[in-house]
């Protein structure tokens, strides 16, 4: 009986600790600031300078965002780049260029749409 016990203990213990990947990534990127949004563009190459000017500055500076973002990253997911986790897989990325907006709880938008980012920002 005690063995048995033992053993349920243990896979409790072992499930409880162990997070799925899609959680790990999210917690990774998700904002440490209340009120301020994370944004990850991942992209299968390196990102064209007239997509990163749309965001970054047609956007983000024209409209005078930087207040809402705590960060902008550019994430290459390519055959040559090398990441602690599957992207693609853990958080269900199809197309590229694709941006994810994470608050303090997760994720909040997921789009491959520059206006659909701007629409999320502006409201």
């Amino acid at each position: 009986m005690k063995k048995k016990l033992a053993i349920i203990l243990s896979l409790i213990f072992i499930l409880i600790g162990c997070s799925s990947e899609e959680e790990i990534v999210v917690n990774q990127f998700k904002s440490e600031v209340e009120g301020k949004y994370s944004i990850v563009v991942f992209d299968d190459k390196m990102t064209s300078e007239e997509y990163q000017r749309s965001i970054n500055n047609d956007l983000i500076d024209a409209n005078k965002l930087w207040e809402k973002i705590l960060s902008l990253s550019y994430i290459i997911l390519d055959e040559e780049s090398s990441h602690d986790y599957d992207y693609k897989e853990a958080l269900s990325l199809n197309e590229f260029p694709e941006i994810v907006v994470f608050d303090i709880k997760g994720i909040v938008l997921q789009t491959n749409k520059v206006e659909k980012l701007r629409g999320y920002l502006l409201d």
